[in-house]
């Protein structure tokens, strides 16, 4: 059997050779982007390029073939064909996705229009703070509200409230804020008007009253002089007014003139009992060429005791018990305490007075001295 080679059909090869191949130029965009995606999938994988003439060849048979042979495709060629058109519907869609990197100057205008109203509102409400409260204080300080309408005075129990008000020399009607800012001042001179106030202070209750609480130095002792008393306070200083006998357990001092003395026997008084004090008519100042701080205690039981300021703490305590024997010998006399404790009957007169105390029996206690 003799084969047939196509050398012996030269008119069927010439043909074949004279066959135009397509041109890049009469192809699709379709056709162009699947050359070169199976290109770069070739390059991908590491095998050589798909040759031109497969491509061509589809290209030809599509182009020439005619329509019902071109449905006729094959199944790799289709794969490809649908992977392309994935990744181009991805690729789509991760453009539209994304959009511009700083968004369409339609869709940043709102944001501006925002961030522009908002650092409006923000200055616009600076300026009205800034003008409205110099305006409120003006306004405050023409009103009512910013003068004084009226002082009330606590604490006080000795000096009136008026006589503190007019100390403190406060205006009704004036402005309020001068007079509040002022207030150390008054409050300086009212302590030096009135001894007896040890501190004073100032607060507004309300919205234009001023409250005054005020402070007393207590009243520890009262002055006698010529049948007339005044008041000693805690800090020494006589207060120069006349007032009755107190009925109550202040001692009764005599005699004294310089506060720092008043103190020292007002120390002194606070270290004895409550049994000593109340048996306490009255403490005289009586110094001597040889003691200067010599005190004539008058008792009221009818005794006189004579002890220094500097023992009047320690001294007087043992009292009750000079007295008890005193009036287990129904004696009423004086008890001496400047050296020991000793005790004897009052001298008839000031001319017999010591060889009366020479005969008296003499007792001593066994305080000795400090």
């Amino acid at each position: 059997m003799r084969n047939i080679s196509r050398e012996e059909f030269p008119e069927e090869n010439k043909e074949q050779e004279e066959k135009p191949k397509p041109k890049k130029e009469n192809l699709t965009p379709w056709q162009l982007a699947n050359m070169e995606y199976l290109k770069q999938k070739a390059l991908e994988n590491g095998g050589p390029e798909v040759p031109p003439s497969i491509s061509e060849h589809s290209e030809t048979s599509s182009t020439d073939e005619p329509a019902d042979e071109e449905d006729e495709v094959p199944v790799e060629q289709e794969t490809i064909d649908a992977e392309f058109e994935i990744e181009e519907n991805t690729e789509e869609e991760e453009e539209t996705s994304k959009g511009p990197k700083n968004g369409s100057f339609l869709e940043r205008l709102p944001n501006i229009k925002h961030e522009r109203n908002r650092r409006l509102v923000r200055r616009s409400s600076i300026l009205i703070g800034l003008f409205s409260i110099p305006a409120l204080l003006l306004l405050y300080y023409i009103s009512p509200l910013g003068k004084l309408g009226g002082v009330s005075v606590q604490g006080n129990e000795r000096i009136s409230a008026e006589v503190i008000k007019k100390e403190l020399n406060f205006t009704v009607g004036d402005n309020l804020w001068s007079q509040f800012f002022d207030r150390q001042d008054n409050i300086k001179k009212l302590k030096k008007q009135e001894l007896q106030i040890e501190n004073a202070e100032v607060h507004i209750d309300g919205f234009n009253h001023f409250e005054v609480q005020v402070k007393e130095f207590p009243e520890v002792a009262y002055l006698e002089s010529n049948g007339k008393y005044s008041p000693v306070i805690s800090n020494g200083k006589i207060i120069p007014v006349e007032v009755e006998k107190s009925n109550g357990d202040l001692p009764i001092l005599e005699s004294f003139t310089g506060s720092k003395r008043i103190l020292n026997v007002l120390d002194g008084y606070k270290k004895l009992t409550e049994e000593v004090k109340q048996g306490i008519s009255q403490i005289k100042y009586a110094p001597t060429s040889e003691n200067k701080e010599l005190l004539e205690i008058f008792m009221n039981d009818g005794n006189k005791v004579l002890v220094s300021i500097s023992e009047l703490g320690t001294k007087m305590n043992y009292y009750p018990q000079v007295a008890k024997e005193m009036n287990d010998k129904q004696i009423k006399g004086v008890v001496d305490m400047e050296a020991g404790i000793y005790s004897y009957p009052y001298a008839e007169n000031s001319a017999t007075e010591d060889s009366a105390q020479d005969s008296t029996e003499q007792t001593e206690t066994p305080a000795g001295n400090d």
